[in-house]
């Protein structure tokens, strides 16, 4: 299998446009306040002018009701980068769960919580257990060995991604370690992660 690539945390319209002639499946945008990457929503539907790469909505405090749907019209995919409870994960299984993205913390207290939303969703993202840590490579190396088509990010690099790669993860998301601060990318440091996630170059020869 093939290891997808999300690059994510897209501030600027350069970026992604310059991002989308690379060889990434999924461009990453912010739109939760809450974040230093933080971009409006309306930044999405202009960005959908200039590229055809599908786009993930990345929300961290979005409530699990109606506007999912409306948020469904404008992106291809949301992810929902917080733990849910019982009832809002009930709630999700009434909308179009296939391009629905949730976050699961590295951590092996939260294996409980991936059993749940594996049969929930399509797209599982193993990411670390708060903003600024590595992800658990030994726990992600167990969740894997179980439910083989998740997501991995959190710290992901140009040293470390071979190691999640020989995993075979669907995908690797990547954000900080190709900024020169957030929101703004290192194009040619995207450049390179892209030659170690899909050609195994960690010297972009």
């Amino acid at each position: 299998m093939v290891v997808k690539l999300k690059i994510c945390g897209n501030a600027t319209l350069s970026d992604i446009i310059e991002i989308s002639k690379l060889d990434v499946d999924y461009v990453g945008i912010v739109t939760d306040p809450i974040s230093q990457r933080f971009a409006k929503k309306e930044f999405i539907g202009f960005v959908k002018k200039y590229i055809g790469k599908p786009i993930v909505n990345v929300m961290v405090n979005i409530q699990i009701n109606n506007k999912i749907v409306d948020e469904l019209k404008t992106s291809d995919y949301i992810q929902i980068h917080r733990v849910l409870n019982d009832s809002e994960l009930e709630i999700l299984r009434s909308y179009d769960t296939k391009r629905i993205i949730l976050y699961v913390p590295a951590s092996f207290e939260y294996k409980k919580y991936l059993d749940k939303v594996v049969n929930i969703v399509d797209m599982v993202l193993i990411d670390s257990v708060r903003k600024g840590v590595s992800v658990d490579f030994n726990v992600f190396a167990s969740f894997i060995r179980e439910y083989p088509n998740l997501g991995v990010g959190g710290k992901i690099n140009i040293e470390n991604a071979l190691s999640f790669i020989n995993l075979n993860p669907a995908w690797i998301d990547i954000s900080s370690s190709v900024e020169i601060y957030p929101g703004k990318k290192d194009l040619t440091k995207v450049k390179k992660i892209v030659e170690v996630v899909k050609y195994g170059d960690p010297f972009n020869k």
